[in-house]
């Protein structure tokens, strides 16, 4: 999945989450919605141009990262199974089921799992 595609299920999540958005326009600041910053020079890099997504729309304790595991995981064609669709980096918590970005040597559950069940 291209940077591009992640950046369309973050818009998308955030138009159906957001309750300021109506019609494309942020109630907030009467312009256009600006969820994504179009400068940003990728995903992890300052791609969220609005506060006020980030501090109220997303779940407590997310950050860029969960956002985009979440935009990978939930953003499916509809083909079936995650493995065949999702980078390797992306797993499923064995515990939680919620997706996270496995590295290397992690256990098979995300970092909220291990810190409060030993994996």
């Amino acid at each position: 999945m291209t940077n591009r595609q992640i950046l369309n299920h973050i818009r998308e999540l955030a138009h159906e989450e957001c309750t300021n958005y109506h019609a494309g326009c942020c109630a907030l600041t009467d312009e256009r919605c600006h969820i994504i910053n179009t400068n940003a020079p990728s995903v992890q890099d300052g791609a969220i141009g609005c506060d006020y997504f980030l501090e109220n729309v997303l779940p407590a304790g997310w950050d860029v990262q969960d956002l985009v595991a979440y935009a990978l995981w939930y953003g499916a064609d509809g083909s079936g199974d995650p493995a065949e669709a999702y980078p390797d980096s992306l797993r499923q918590c064995a515990i939680c089921q919620q997706p996270y970005l496995h590295a290397g040597d992690d256990p098979d559950c995300c970092e909220d799992c291990e810190s409060s069940f030993g994996g």
